[in-house]
């Protein structure tokens, strides 16, 4: 008869063991972000786009291209440096908010503030 501790217990520790070397990389890879050129989807109240960012020489070149209901698209683009930030809002009905994307660059990251989520792009 097997004993628990001495057969099992040691499979059962190695199977975790792998789980967790298996998952951690994947995980690190959420929390690390996007990279430059990838594109994130942004909802700002009925106006709903994509917003991507690439490293240049002059600073970090941040394109974000807008519509409202499907219709004609627009695009708008800024060049960060760091610890500047470029906005985009939708004014609310009467009596509330608008809603809000910031997009802000701390040093080498560019983070997308689109509540009630937070993403960071790098």
């Amino acid at each position: 008869m097997r004993s628990l501790s001495r057969d099992i217990l040691p499979l059962a520790v190695a199977g975790g063991l792998i789980a967790v070397a298996v998952i951690a990389p994947v995980r690190a890879a959420d929390k690390a972000g996007l990279k430059p050129a990838t594109a994130q989807t942004i909802n700002i109240g009925y106006v709903n786009g994509v917003a991507y960012y690439t490293p240049q020489a002059d600073g970090y070149h941040v394109v974000a291209t807008l519509t409202v209901a499907g219709g004609a698209p627009i695009r708008v683009s800024a060049t960060l440096q760091p610890d500047q930030v470029v906005s985009f809002s939708v004014p609310g009905a009467a009596d509330t908010a608008e809603s809000i994307v910031q997009i802000t660059r701390h040093g080498d990251a560019i983070t997308l503030t689109n509540p009630p989520t937070r993403l960071v792009l790098n």
